[in-house]
């Protein structure tokens, strides 16, 4: 199974016990209680998607330092945490090959971890460039290139951790915006970064907190692609879950077949207790189920990895969690509730690509 499975109610469990939940809400619920004013929301469709469990063959990655003593990028496992991860360059570039173009509207999630005792605060951290698709990608500088661009440097290191926006090359200011955060980084700990494009309008998320919104960040209209990029005076930095989204014209209603259907409501590995950066998803999913009246079926589902019958398990346990967790947190009539769970058997595009499984995973809520 996947770190990100998501789930749709379909026909008619009411729940009548919520002790399973209960128990593993109580781990979380501080986490949940500070991302209650996260307001980061989500694209609809994901458009690429990569856990490094098939490799870095979807990376186009250019190493600059490749001394002896330099780590290499690679593949790695996190001590205590699932999943695999991608060990980025000290100092280099890569890029996902699939993203020729980003759309108009976006999003990119990704978790990060770092090695806090290689870090430095020193030179870059992890910089995401936004930038003119006209670029030649593998000549690309953060130093020199003058394509329209945003760069997004998110760098934490043991004593502090700052993000800060930066323009394309040309004589004058490029910093737009920066913050730094003495101890900002939880150290050992794994991180969500989320940013956000609409328009020229960016913002920048560790965590649940808002570290940068710039409204007028990328002023030129042009297409523009995706480069990512390090320069790092230390070394140790893990990356994976990388989720870039795109939003389809639908709004945060029941459509014309009586669906809401989120693929943002996040879950631990192998098990029903829910991220609390799904916080927004599930906002969502309240207002609009407390838009209308009636009944509401919660459907789990699942991709195709893993073992039949398990996925069919996990997705009614979601399914079990998501009702759970609007009931508690934002009040919702229990009698109004079904759930169920389909499993892999519902699937809304091919499992043989990590999109298309990323698409799979969804909750849906459907209208009685």
């Amino acid at each position: 199974m996947k770190v990100i499975k998501m789930i749709v109610l379909s026909v008619c469990f009411i729940l009548g016990s919520q002790s399973t939940y209960a128990q593993e809400d109580d781990i979380n619920s501080a986490e949940n209680k500070a991302y209650s004013n996260f307001d980061f929301i989500a694209g609809t469709k994901t458009i690429f998607y990569d856990d490094f469990t098939a490799g870095l063959g979807n990376w186009k990655i250019i190493e600059f330092d490749q001394a002896e003593d330099v780590e290499p990028p690679q593949i790695k496992n996190i001590p205590n945490e699932n999943g695999q991860w991608f060990k980025v360059p000290r100092r280099g570039i890569f890029y996902p090959i699939k993203v020729k173009e980003l759309p108009e509207k976006f999003t990119i999630e990704f978790d990060m971890w770092v090695d806090v005792e290689k870090m430095s605060e020193m030179e870059s951290g992890l910089i995401l460039s936004i930038v003119g698709n006209k670029v030649i990608k593998d000549e690309y500088s953060t130093a020199f290139d003058e394509n329209p661009q945003i760069q997004l440097d998110i760098h934490p290191s043991k004593e502090l951790l700052y993000c800060q926006a930066t323009k394309e090359n040309f004589d004058g200011e490029r910093v737009l915006d920066r913050r730094d955060i003495k101890n900002g980084w939880k150290v050992g700990k794994v991180h969500r970064i989320s940013i956000s494009r609409d328009g020229a309008h960016i913002k920048v998320y560790v965590g649940e907190k808002k570290f940068l919104d710039i409204s007028n960040a990328l002023p030129v209209k042009t297409n523009y692609t995706l480069i990512l990029a390090t320069n790092m005076w230390g070394d140790g930095l893990y990356l994976t879950n990388l989720k870039i989204s795109k939003f389809e014209p639908t709004a945060a209603k029941f459509d014309d077949n009586n669906k809401f259907v989120t693929t943002a409501i996040y879950f631990n590995y192998n098990s029903a207790v829910i991220k609390p950066e799904s916080w927004p998803a599930l906002q969502q999913a309240a207002n609009v189920i407390q838009s209308t009246k009636g009944a509401v079926m919660i459907v789990g589902h699942t991709d195709s990895d893993g073992n039949d019958a398990a996925n069919l398990a996990l997705s009614l346990k979601r399914a079990e969690s998501v009702k759970a967790f609007l009931i508690k947190n934002f009040h919702l009539d229990a009698s109004r509730l079904l759930i169920d769970g389909k499993g892999e058997t519902q699937p809304v595009e091919s499992n043989k690509t990590a999109e298309g499984r990323a698409n799979n995973r969804r909750v849906e809520f459907v209208k009685q």
